[in-house]
């Protein structure tokens, strides 16, 4: 598997995916006209990604900003790793906040509480 790389833009957040390191990285804001177009090349990853054996992954949430098309695609994207995380594949999140955006941080907790796998909140 290579490492794909999705480079931000003014709606669209930038998203790493290094299937040597064991890192998805999504950073920046996220409001595409179209999230699940967007976000179905990161669900292609994740389900070869695990298909090709991998054991780990740590997955890093650092978005500003996500309009209510993109919370549902995020959504779907803690789903599908919760899904792998009862096959006994070890994910950790670590969901990133500005330290003065109280939305920001009050939706990781709530994947925090919804999700069963490790989910570390982090101020930035």
């Amino acid at each position: 598997m290579n490492t794909v790389t999705i480079e931000r833009t003014s709606d669209t957040p930038a998203v790493t995916m290094d299937a040597e390191q064991g890192i998805l990285e999504l950073s920046g804001n996220s409001y595409p006209e179209n999230a699940i177009e967007f976000y179905q090349d990161v669900y292609d990853w994740l389900h070869e990604y695990f298909s090709d054996n991998k054991y780990s992954l740590s997955v890093v949430f650092k978005l500003n900003y996500f309009n209510t098309s993109s919370a549902k695609c995020v959504l779907n994207l803690m789903t599908i790793l919760q899904h792998y995380y009862l096959q006994n594949k070890l994910i950790n999140v670590a969901w990133y906040y500005d330290d003065d955006d109280e939305d920001m941080l009050e939706t990781g907790k709530a994947f925090s509480v919804d999700f069963s796998m490790p989910f570390d909140l982090r101020a930035f």
